[in-house]
């Protein structure tokens, strides 16, 4: 029987793939051969896929997570599966053709699928799985894919597949060393736990990890930035003026404003939400933060290219959106329009409040029942019992989209 490296170096001037199967042929082991080559392949695309993962959506939840934002793991939740069956597959798929053509348009259509998922993930897939976590955000859209997510997925798209192309041209290098370096009993008996379990040929699959970051971080300076910067520094000015007061504030160059006029009423326990829509050009982003405390205070922020610019207490015109709206729901008329930020009340809202006038009678409170992203939940509750409860969304206007009215 002939030995690896005498047949390899027979055939130094063929292609890895080649020699491989040569190998293959001339031991009488083609398909022992063939599991350990595709489970290696496999193995590499699976710790590109976890690296992937982590660089990206683990670096996210991490630091969203710190920032006292909502869902700060979903991302991770949602992309690892994803990642580590795209990197799979791609990985087996590569070792199928003896060809190192095959491999590159494998790794370029993948990591085109993972830049993809990049954009989409955070938008529609998010949507979706609050939707299962929450029944009131079933089939709504919690953060909707605008014209720049639209611009940014391209770039992604097309960062995506270059470094595939790398990939694909690593991939039967990380194989080639992954071969050599497993011994004679691995080889013979290529059980997959033991491939994917030794630890002399892990460091070797780890080929993908530095091409996985540098893939992350594409996808991190288009679409990561404006939703972890935000947070980040409301959840910054909050925690300095807790722990420092003004004269920290005003030392680091913070918003002084913002923690003269609010800071008396912060609190430690918190919940941050990403209000969409946001606008956003090539060079400027500006995006709102919703800042829910546990005294009931709400702050909503204004954070321009990741600066802090000016935050205004959002929850003092809870009472008076829902004022508006049970008045114009008992005379028929539309008050809320004279309010000094218009509300935009949809016609199937507006329908529940003229039907639903006999249960809006007597004195009510004003409830904020949830929130996630930019959409927002209010409750008047009634002193016979009945409740009106309304759904809004967005800044400048303010939507009421719907309102359903609870019979005692």
């Amino acid at each position: 029987m002939l030995s690896l490296p005498g047949i390899l170096s027979m055939t130094t001037n063929q292609p890895l793939n080649h020699q491989l199967t040569s190998v293959a042929h001339a031991s009488g082991e083609s398909g022992s051969t063939r599991r350990i080559l595709r489970g290696g392949g496999a193995l590499f695309g699976i710790v590109y896929g976890l690296s992937f993962a982590l660089f990206l959506w683990g670096r996210e939840g991490f630091l969203l997570a710190q920032s006292a934002a909502e869902w700060p793991w979903l991302s991770l939740t949602l992309g690892l599966p994803a990642a580590l069956l795209i990197g799979g597959i791609a990985g087996w798929l590569a070792t199928l053709i003896s060809s190192a053509a095959w491999s590159v348009v494998v790794w370029v259509l993948a990591n085109a699928a993972l830049g993809w998922l990049t954009g989409h993930l955070p938008c529609e897939g998010i949507s979706l799985a609050v939707g299962f976590l929450d029944s009131r955000v079933s089939g709504l859209e919690l953060i909707p894919f605008t014209p720049y997510h639209e611009t940014a997925l391209w770039v992604v798209i097309s960062g995506s597949a270059l470094i595939g192309l790398a990939l694909g041209l690593a991939q039967p290098y990380a194989i080639e060393a992954f071969w050599d370096r497993l011994g004679p009993e691995a080889r013979a008996k290529p059980h997959v736990l033991r491939l994917f379990l030794n630890l002399k040929v892990l460091p070797l699959v780890l080929w993908g990890a530095p091409l996985a970051l540098i893939s992350a971080a594409v996808a991190i300076l288009m679409f990561g930035s404006y939703r972890i910067a935000p947070p980040r520094q409301v959840h910054h000015l909050i925690r300095t003026t807790l722990t420092g007061g003004e004269a920290q504030v005003q030392a680091e160059g913070l918003n002084q404003y913002v923690a003269h006029r609010y800071g008396a009423r912060f609190t430690p326990v918190y919940v941050q939400h990403l209000n969409h829509p946001y606008r956003a050009t090539d060079t400027v982003h500006t995006i709102y933060v919703d800042t829910a405390f546990d005294n009931g205070f709400v702050m909503r922020c204004c954070v321009v290219s990741g600066t802090l610019s000016s935050c205004d207490d959002i929850s003092q015109l809870y009472p008076v959106w829902m004022e508006s709206l049970v008045a114009g729901g008992r005379a028929g008329t539309q008050p809320w329009k004279d309010l000094p930020q218009e509300l935009r009340v949809e016609e199937p809202a507006e329908a529940v409040l003229r039907q639903g006038k006999d249960a809006l009678a007597g004195d009510f409170s004003v409830h904020r029942v949830a929130q996630h992203g930019g959409l927002l939940w209010l409750e008047a509750r009634f002193t016979s019992g009945a409740a009106l409860t309304c759904r809004f969304r967005g800044l400048y206007p303010v939507i009421v989209e719907a309102c359903e009215v609870t019979q005692p």
